[in-house]
């Protein structure tokens, strides 16, 4: 495969605000493999963006203050901007999309984009988040409606849960970095497809094998981890695979898997087979795995293992973003209080099976009792 000549035929487009932000952000190399492009309605949005290629949705009938995120307005834009839409994809043979859904310019854009590619017979793969749950029905509603219609599209679908992030991060880590952290997992996953699609030679570039991984139910997880050397590359492919944070019958459920390898020179094979092989092996038998080893890095990095999962079994969250527990039975149990009668313990343990005897006398009536025997006087007295 000529990398130059598919480089010219594939395009990234991050759409609304974190798309945008997301593509900006991709190393040089990176961005030089594929067309970058922002996509949203907001003039001033693009103006602020460091991408030069800019695509502006819907300009002129509406401001992007009256489009809003109403996702019927902004498939209205879309369809008015998408003659222009095909100009730009034209000659395009991959487009992959980045952005947010779940109430934004994403939700009812990347749909329509979805569907208009697949009438050019482009292949498309979609990067894409999903709302924390205690940010209300409304948003995750939309999502639910957005992701369906990409699905019903045709294109692949990456979902990172954001509440599945949480769980990854401490209880006094900042807002912002948070989602930080999420960009920087999307930029992860965008990297590691990018670099597979883009292969110079084998293996690589397969896009029904991908296609296949991200069509379907379930999320997306995405591990990475640095090794110093090709020997160290088993403990870093063990180490992006315990930051994923699936049980193993998560993992033997998983659809695919893309692996990374990415380094400044050649590299062994014998290392690259052990590393892959570590993660394989903890796959089910019908999990697909594709991999790429790529030359990236400048000499003085390390060597780059980059995991990304699809079709991970999902989670369900209460609005806080703590899991939901998973009850065994339908019914609760009513609890109840039982009163202790305290009579049957006036002669003993044994009060109700009858008195404690020896050689026919009671033992639990007291000695002087039995015996017969009167006590006189005061038994403190001397005499």
């Amino acid at each position: 495969m000529n990398q130059q000549a598919e480089a010219g035929k594939s395009a990234l487009w991050g759409v609304g605000d974190q798309g945008i932000r997301v593509i900006s952000s991709l190393p040089e190399e990176v961005r030089l493999l594929v067309k970058p492009a922002a996509v949203d309605s907001d003039l001033q949005t693009l103006v602020c963006s460091p991408t030069a290629r800019k695509i502006r949705i819907g300009p002129q009938t509406r401001s992007a203050k009256e489009i809003g995120g109403d996702p019927k307005k902004l498939r209205e834009a879309f369809r008015e901007s998408e003659e222009k839409i095909r100009e730009k994809l034209s000659g395009t043979r991959t487009l992959l999309i980045v952005g947010g859904l779940g109430g934004g310019l994403a939700s009812g854009v990347i749909p329509d984009l979805c569907l208009c590619a697949r009438k050019m017979k482009i292949f498309t793969l979609v990067f894409a988040t999903r709302p924390f749950a205690f940010e209300g029905k409304k948003r995750n509603r939309i999502f639910r409606e957005a992701r369906e219609r990409i699905e019903e599209s045709g294109a692949g679908l990456a979902c990172f849960s954001l509440d599945r992030l949480v769980g990854k991060v401490d209880d006094d880590t900042p807002h912002q970095e948070v989602f930080r952290r999420c960009d920087r997992i999307l930029q992860d996953a965008v990297e590691c497809a990018t670099a597979y699609l883009t292969a110079p030679s084998e293996p690589g570039g397969n896009r029904v094998g991908l296609g296949n991984i991200f069509t379907g139910a379930g999320e997306a997880v995405m591990g990475s981890e640095e090794a110093s050397g090709p020997e160290d590359l088993v403990k870093s492919a063990k180490a992006a695979l315990s930051s994923l944070a699936l049980t193993a019958a998560d993992l033997a459920r998983v659809r695919g898997v893309l692996i990374q390898i990415d380094g400044s020179g050649p590299l062994p094979f014998r290392p690259v087979e052990r590393s892959i092989g570590s993660v394989s092996r903890l796959l089910g038998e019908e999990t697909e795995v594709l991999y790429t080893v790529t030359r990236y890095r400048k000499p003085e990095e390390k060597i780059s293992f980059r995991l990304l999962a699809a079709g991970v079994p999902e989670r369900r969250f209460r609005a806080d973003g703590s899991q939901i527990p998973v009850t065994m039975t339908a019914d609760r149990p009513e609890s109840r209080q039982e009163e202790i009668d305290f009579n049957k313990f006036t002669r003993g343990i044994f009060a109700d099976d009858g008195p404690t005897t020896r050689e026919g006398e009671d033992l639990d009536i007291p000695t002087f009792v039995r015996k017969g025997i009167e006590l006189d006087g005061d038994p403190a007295g001397g005499g």
